[in-house]
C-alpha cells in the first residue's frame, strides 16, 4: 500500500513538471539529470536536503527561492511545486526537482534547458553533491 501512495504522489509532480515544460520551454530539448542519494541514520533526509540547499524556513508554492548547493552556482527561481517530500523550482533555464524517496533516500530529477550544458559533468556534480551531503 505504501508504494502505491508514493507513486500517486510522484505522479502529481510529474504531470506538473510536464505542464511547466509545455508552458515555459515548449519544443526545447532538456539535459535531464537524475541522481539518487542514499541516507542511513542521522537526521531525517528531508531536513538534511533543505539544509544542503540553503533553505531556511517554510517554502510556499509561488515563493522566490535561492538554492545554494555547495560547490555549485546558486539556483534562483520560483518554487513551482511544493508538497510534503517534494520541491520543484523553475528558473529561466530549467526545472529543478527534489524528491524524498522511499527508504529515506533523495532523488534529484532536473530538466536543464541551457545550451552547452555537459550531461556527464552535470550528473557528476549533482551526484558529488548528494554524496557529500549524506556522507
Amino acid at each position: 500500500m505504501s508504494h502505491r501512495f508514493e507513486l500517486d504522489r510522484g505522479w502529481d509532480m510529474y504531470l506538473h513538471t510536464l505542464d511547466k515544460y509545455l508552458t515555459h520551454f515548449p519544443g526545447q530539448f532538456a539535459l535531464v539529470v537524475f541522481e539518487t542519494g542514499p541516507r542511513e541514520g542521522g537526521e531525517p533526509v528531508w531536513q538534511a536536503l533543505r539544509a544542503g540547499l540553503g533553505l531556511r524556513g517554510e517554502v510556499v508554492q509561488g515563493d522566490r527561492v535561492r538554492l545554494t548547493p555547495e560547490g555549485m552556482d546558486p539556483i534562483e527561481g520560483v518554487a513551482d511545486y511544493v508538497a510534503p517530500g517534494f520541491l520543484g523550482v523553475r528558473t529561466g533555464e530549467g526545472l529543478y526537482r527534489f524528491i524524498e524517496g522511499l527508504h529515506n533516500t533523495v532523488v534529484v530529477g532536473h530538466h536543464i534547458f541551457t545550451d552547452g550544458a555537459e550531461p556527464l559533468e552535470s550528473e557528476q556534480a549533482w551526484q558529488d553533491w548528494l554524496s557529500k551531503l549524506f556522507a
